[in-house]
């Protein structure tokens, strides 16, 4: 937000707002390499085939609730780049699972933005839907998420990336037939991950004061 007064600020203001800054920062990175390492978590879906539930976009989400989209993004992005230096399992994964991924996370993003506009406001000046602010939360990042990501799993993965990069030609009808699975993936994923987002970034929000 912009400042609404012309008066500059003292050199003990100066320093406590780099401290906040630099610890911003150093918090973020923290969540980066969260997310990496729990790339290595990974349970296997009994609807999706070669889907994994994932755990390592928590921390990303995290980031987005405690220091704002920009930010969010960038963590995402870190991470992205730190999958595909310490986990490049295989063509799939650093082509297609990991941006596919860090894709997702910004669709969430773009969707619990919207929910801090869309939900009215309280006397404290924070956001509340029936003052659980995690069920707007969660409700917009499904809604995002579960709208516009199985558009993207069936136009963009298996008629352009997998044909591409990996040089397979999938059967159109085995495609159609993956839909219901692109759905229910894209919407079971942000009914844990934002959840246990906004437990985490909560708490650290009060301990940290960020």
């Amino acid at each position: 937000m912009r400042r609404l007064t012309s008066f500059k600020l003292s050199p003990v203001d100066n320093i406590v707002d780099l401290a906040m800054k630099t610890k911003s920062i150093a918090l973020a990175i923290t969540f980066a390499a969260v997310a990496v390492g729990l790339t290595a978590i990974k349970i296997p879906t009994l609807f999706y085939p070669g889907g994994f539930f994932r755990f390592s976009q928590i921390p990303v989400v995290i980031a987005f609730l405690l220091f704002g989209f920009r930010i969010g993004v960038l963590v995402g992005f870190v991470t992205l780049l730190g999958q595909i230096a310490v986990f490049p399992f295989n063509a799939s994964a650093v082509f297609i699972a990991y941006p596919m991924e860090f894709a997702s996370s910004v669709v969430m993003f773009v969707g619990m933005h919207l929910s801090n506009n869309l939900i009215k406001k309280d006397g404290s000046g924070n956001y509340s839907l029936l003052k659980k602010p995690a069920i707007g939360l969660t409700a917009f990042a499904t809604l995002f998420r579960g709208g516009i990501m199985p558009f993207a799993d069936y136009g963009v993965t298996f008629h352009v990336l997998v044909p591409l990069l990996l040089q397979i030609k999938v059967a159109e009808a085995y495609i159609v037939a993956l839909v219901p699975s692109f759905i229910a993936y894209n919407v079971i994923v942000p009914l844990y991950t934002v959840p246990a987002a906004y437990f985490v970034a909560k708490r650290v929000s009060r301990s940290l004061k960020v």
